[in-house]
């Protein structure tokens, strides 16, 4: 049973989709306690527990409503414990339909065996609803690297002081790993592409974690490296989050190297067709760091 998994359903042209717990062979339905996914209250509204459905970037659970499948109470140990199926949520105001989303369910799963409540392995432990077409694709993560890499950015992202450390040490370890692999430089564009593509983009508490990890790697031309990604992010791959991504960083880091790096990107994008908003974001940290320097 460690390896439980489940099928998401997606209905096209919405965002209403249903969860079915299952064995990953013989696709046998497997009861989950309830209370680990959420509850309903008084009013009909669905308190959220380990479950969250939320868009990408800022990491924020859009508010639904949910429909419990196969749920049935059992009496363990003179306790009444719901146990559940699947489900089905609709959120309940519809997201813009070309933003991402993620679909968190568990860490760890409680499901009912021989009677018992017992704890298993849960895999995969997110997946990504990303927009294709008129629909939706369903990306599940079963990368174990991904998975410790999205959960480590997203409780940084969170502000959560208790487990910041931990976190930070932990992408620290990952961008380690990588290096060890491919090379000091290489493996920081692979963190950055890693960031853009999976991270709490719109945390703000996300970019001061990141920069204590950036200032841990022996790495010393880390400005320039951010410059490139920058570049790639404009014409390769034309980019929008890594752009930002990368303007936030070289804010949070607010060295000289950084502020030179920001200046010379301000005067690159003011030539080309740039959205004043996104003009506006690096200007603004031009001036940032430029204060921050005269003060010291």
């Amino acid at each position: 049973m460690e390896n439980s998994t489940f099928e998401p359903r997606y209905f096209l042209g919405g965002l209403p989709f249903s969860v079915y717990f299952k064995t990953p062979y013989l696709h046998l339905p497997i009861h989950v306690q309830k209370s680990q996914v959420g509850d309903v209250d008084a009013g009909h509204q669905f308190l959220p527990a380990a479950f969250r459905f939320f868009d990408w970037h800022s990491w924020a659970h859009i508010e639904g409503r949910v429909e419990w499948h196969g749920e049935y109470r059992i009496d363990i140990k003179g306790e009444g414990v719901s146990v559940i199926t699947g489900f089905s949520y609709w959120s309940l105001e519809p997201p813009a339909p070309q933003e991402t989303f993620g679909l968190r369910l568990a860490e760890g799963a409680r499901i009912l065996w021989d009677q018992l409540i017992v704890r298993v392995k849960f895999a995969p432990l997110y997946w990504m609803i990303e927009p294709k077409n008129s629909s939706h694709n369903v990306v599940a993560i079963k990368d174990t690297e991904l998975a410790m890499l999205i959960v480590s950015l997203s409780e940084i992202g969170s502000g959560n002081r208790q487990v910041y450390s931990k976190a930070v040490e932990r992408l620290e370890e990952w961008v380690t790993l990588k290096a060890q692999r491919k090379g000091a430089e290489q493996a920081l564009l692979v963190f950055l592409m890693s960031i853009r593509d999976w991270g709490p983009l719109g945390m703000e508490p996300l970019y001061a974690g990141l920069k204590e990890v950036m200032e841990r790697l022996p790495l010393a031309d880390k400005e320039r490296v951010l410059f490139d990604f920058y570049a790639d992010n404009w014409g390769v791959w034309n980019n929008r989050n890594g752009r930002l991504l990368t303007v936030k960083i070289l804010q949070a880091l607010s060295t000289e190297k950084a502020l030179f790096t920001l200046t010379a990107i301000s005067k690159y994008v003011k030539n080309q067709a740039v959205s004043p908003e996104e003009l506006a974001v690096v200007q603004a940290a031009v001036d940032a760091i430029g204060k921050k320097l005269r003060k010291l």
